[in-house]
């Protein structure tokens, strides 16, 4: 992430006492990004089951998260394999850190990607028929990393080598590649990804807009006349999407900001600085390094905070798995093959069917339009009884 070697060190008791700092953060800062390392890929790993379940698999959002889900727990998998310290094999060191920087970046334009499909979503419904489908969501994935492995390929031999010295053979800067680095990945990865995320602001003006037109729209129309259900149904559920999504942008905001912040106070530092500016310099970027993980490591947790529908799945799935657990424990170690589970709560979206009058009760933003009159209804009863009494 951050190379420690371009820190100024003119003097070599000054030299001695900073490395000697550096080592007992890297030390303190290993145990909390194991930590999140390993945590953060537990959560992926039950984000990947919960978006593939048959409730919420089928849209093009879910091949998005899935993939950005992989590429996030590919990010954490290679951090932690550099917590190592694997500068005793150059070949392996280059590649973990070519590795690093292009999941990295499918990650983040992974996130950009579907925000914009869902702006498209959101404006032009017709667009998004033809344009927001699964196979839609697999091309743009296929060329995004296609073109990540073009372009990081062509960037890591001018920034990146192998130095081969008298002791050891390790993997380094070349020295420009520092100054490459802090202007590239900046750019690349946090400021044109945080200024095409602002396109939220977009979508969310649009549904609310649509969704004040539909309950304008119910309010104004005549008993003979019904609105498409199914026009109510798709706005909830763009709805839900987007508050999901909107929530994970504003959390990218949240960690990456500081270290787009650190790299651009990199470039202006003097050098010759005191040593405690020196020590609170590379523990602030030690603090940013740790953001970006948890950038990596959070998303399971703002889904499930901010999205109904996952929430709701993630709920039944861990019910599933919990009447399975319970029935392989009875007949498995009890030996109680009689034992019958206790059968799982079924949630209403997927128990009840999707009737028009389910629809009508349960999504209209004005439920008085189908709920008829007491009064109108009396009439009507009326109104047949004078009509079989005339027949």
């Amino acid at each position: 992430m951050f190379n420690n070697s371009t820190l100024p060190l003119p003097d070599k008791n000054r030299q001695n006492e900073i490395q000697q700092y550096i080592d007992d953060v890297n030390h303190f800062m290993a145990f909390i990004q194991g930590f999140i390392c390993i945590f953060g890929v537990l959560g992926n790993l039950l984000a990947l089951i919960v978006i593939n379940r048959k409730s919420l698999k089928n849209t093009s959002s879910s091949v998005f998260i899935t993939y950005m889900g992989i590429f996030d727990t590919a990010v954490l998998l290679l951090h932690a394999a550099n917590l190592a310290r694997l500068r005793g094999y150059p070949l392996l060191h280059c590649s973990l850190a070519y590795l690093t920087d292009m999941s990295t970046f499918c990650a983040n334009w992974i996130l950009v990607i579907i925000t914009l499909e869902r702006c498209v979503a959101v404006y032009s419904p017709f667009l998004a028929k033809r344009f927001c489908t699964i196979d839609s969501a697999r091309y743009s994935i296929y060329i995004l990393l296609a073109s990540a492995i073009i372009l990081f390929t062509a960037i890591f031999p001018f920034t990146h080598h192998i130095v081969t010295t008298p002791t050891n053979v390790k993997c380094s800067l070349r020295s420009s590649g520092g100054l490459i680095i802090r202007i590239y990945q900046p750019i690349l990865f946090y400021a044109i990804p945080d200024l095409l995320l602002l396109s939220n602001l977009f979508t969310v003006a649009a549904l609310c807009q649509r969704t004040h037109r539909l309950a304008s729209t119910y309010v104004n129309e005549t008993e003979n006349s019904e609105i498409r259900v199914s026009d109510v149904n798709s706005n909830r559920k763009q709805r839900q999407l987007t508050i999901m999504l909107v929530t994970i942008s504003l959390s990218f905001y949240l960690f990456t900001t500081p270290a787009l912040v650190a790299f651009i106070a990199q470039q202006t530092m003097s050098k010759n600085r005191p040593v405690d500016q020196i020590k609170n310099t590379f523990l602030l970027l030690q603090i940013s390094v740790v953001f970006l993980q948890l950038n990596n490591a959070t998303n399971f947790i703002f889904y499930c905070f901010a999205g109904q529908r996952f929430r709701r799945a993630t709920v039944q799935m861990f019910a599933e798995y919990s009447s399975q657990m319970q029935t392989f424990y009875h007949r498995y170690i009890l030996c109680n093959r009689q034992y019958t589970p206790t059968p799982i709560f079924k949630f209403q979206s997927n128990a009840m069917p999707h009737t028009t009058a389910t629809s009508r009760g349960s999504c209209s933003p004005n439920p008085h339009v189908y709920t008829q009159h007491p009064n109108h209804r009396h009439h009507n009863h009326r109104h047949q009884h004078q009509r079989t009494s005339t027949m």
